[in-house]
């Protein structure tokens, strides 16, 4: 019942409202009639705020229901539009990469006259058990079977498999990859550098009578096949000695080194057409 005459009492009010707005009278009763008039306004202004504040956050909720899809589809097409430039970046990166590679392998300071192959890498490894890649040159651009492979850091590996228009390399860390180098900083100590598997570092067989070995120094090919190891091109850098693990009197001292090329950042490759003299 309360809330019934509540609604009543503020009918009236809206309608008394209506009225004495629409109502035009001159003279004295115009002068009069503004008067209440005023007071009529005056009396109604307190219900007037409370109606605009219960209608005020209705408004704002509609207005917020109507621009939402406007604003959720703007945020769509930025957000597509920062993926794009992401791609884009990313691209430009591996363009980059692959031109420095390219200028690299065009001015190989250890390659000297011995005539070479640029090659893409077309897949990496993809077995635990023969560590190789593919290239895209075969035996009609002049890719022959034991041929050493470099990139821009240094040796990569051996070809192993060669059709017309395709080659497989056998990568240095290869279980089967055993390579004659020289260390030390006269070049004076002699090895055999041999793979240990994929992900792995590679191991070192210090020659009998050869000078001390340290950590930091850099595995270069030595040209030679010594104690049966695979002979490529003098003064190819291979490797890093990372660690050295005396023993007492220095006769049965272990090495662990890391290759100087990881095969899984390698876009091109060039192959030496170099054997060994028979």
């Amino acid at each position: 019942m309360r809330r019934t005459s509540q609604r009543v009492t503020l009918l009236i009010l809206v309608l008394a409202s209506i009225t004495v707005l629409t109502l035009d009278y001159h003279g004295a009763a115009n002068r009069g009639l503004t008067r209440v008039r005023n007071g009529v306004l005056d009396g109604l202004a307190p219900v007037q705020r409370v109606i605009a504040d219960v209608l005020h956050p209705v408004g704002d909720a509609v207005a917020g229901a109507v621009h939402y899809g406007a604003l959720q589809r703007q945020n769509e097409v930025l957000q597509n539009q920062v993926g794009s430039l992401r791609r884009q970046v990313a691209a430009d990166n591996v363009a980059s990469q692959q031109a420095r590679q390219l200028l690299q392998l065009q001015a190989l300071p250890f390659v000297g006259n011995t005539p070479q192959v640029d090659a893409t890498v077309l897949s990496g490894p993809t077995s635990d058990f023969a560590y190789t890649l593919e290239i895209d040159k075969g035996t009609a651009a002049g890719v022959g079977v034991g041929e050493p492979v470099v990139g821009a850091g240094g040796f990569v590996g051996t070809v192993v498999a060669a059709g017309r228009s395709t080659a497989q390399v056998r990568l240095l860390q290869d279980n089967l990859t055993d390579i004659g180098v020289r260390l030390g900083a006269a070049g004076t100590a002699t090895g055999v550098v041999t793979g240990q598997g994929r992900d792995s570092s590679l191991g070192l067989q210090i020659l009998a009578g050869a000078a001390r070995v340290h950590r930091g120094e850099w595995a270069f090919t030595s040209g030679t096949s010594a104690a049966g190891a695979s002979a490529y091109p003098a003064g190819i850098p291979v490797a890093t000695v990372t660690a050295v693990h005396r023993s007492p009197g220095g006769f049965n001292d272990s090495f662990t080194l890391e290759p100087l090329v990881n095969p899984a950042s390698l876009q091109y490759v060039a192959v030496l057409q170099w054997l060994p003299p028979a």
